[in-house]
């Protein structure tokens, strides 16, 4: 049985969005960081990390239980685990899934946190600090912009744990205060994945 740990962040989404497109069977569990339940020794002793997503496999490699920490190791793991098709078997496929997954979680979503903190969550003017995120933000989606032209997914042609990499933090584009008109290509890829069972059981509201 897989127990999954998450809260309603990105990376948390991604966590549900993972095990929702896996089709196994899952308990969830809310962490709300809003009142610190992940610093609490009772979900440290669950999570080393003190962070979400945490997923907790009774049945994991060699039947044997592990606890996953991060969101893009679960992505991969479920995917691995339940065959369904989001990790290819090709290298090379497996490469670019990789690379396009890792920056996804390294490059994408840690550039865009900034602003999205600044423009919703701390108070003041702070255009010095807007300035500079947006700028590195417009960047970011034209980067991704740019790998979708006659593209339909961000890795390979078809859809993968490397688009939900990404797609929980374009997610956060209104937070973000970002025209996603402005980037067409990501605004069609994002639509598909959006209308995806899977995406929206896994983006609905944990703890409410």
């Amino acid at each position: 049985m897989l127990d999954l740990y998450t809260w309603n962040t990105p990376n948390g989404q991604k966590g549900r969005i993972a095990v929702e497109e896996s089709g196994l069977p899952y308990n969830l569990h809310a962490v709300n960081l809003t009142a610190a339940e992940n610093v609490r020794e009772s979900y440290r002793a669950i999570s080393g990390s003190r962070r979400i997503p945490t997923l907790v496999d009774s049945e994991g490699p060699s039947g044997k239980p592990i606890t996953l920490i991060e969101s893009g190791i679960i992505l991969a793991y479920l995917a691995k685990k339940s065959g369904n098709g989001m990790y290819p078997t090709d290298p090379g496929e497996q490469l670019e899934v990789d690379q396009w997954a890792m920056h996804g979680q390294a490059t994408f979503g840690p550039g865009l946190t900034p602003l999205g903190h600044l423009e919703t969550r701390i108070p003041g003017d702070n255009a010095g600090a807007k300035a500079f995120f947006r700028g590195r933000a417009e960047r970011l989606y034209d980067t991704l912009n740019l790998r979708l032209v006659n593209r339909p997914f961000v890795a390979i042609n078809r859809y993968t744990v490397a688009d939900v990499a990404h797609f929980t933090w374009v997610n956060r584009h209104a937070d973000q205060k970002i025209d996603l008109g402005k980037y067409p290509n990501v605004k069609r890829w994002y639509e598909v994945i959006l209308a995806r069972p899977a995406v929206q059981r896994g983006l609905a509201v944990v703890g409410g």
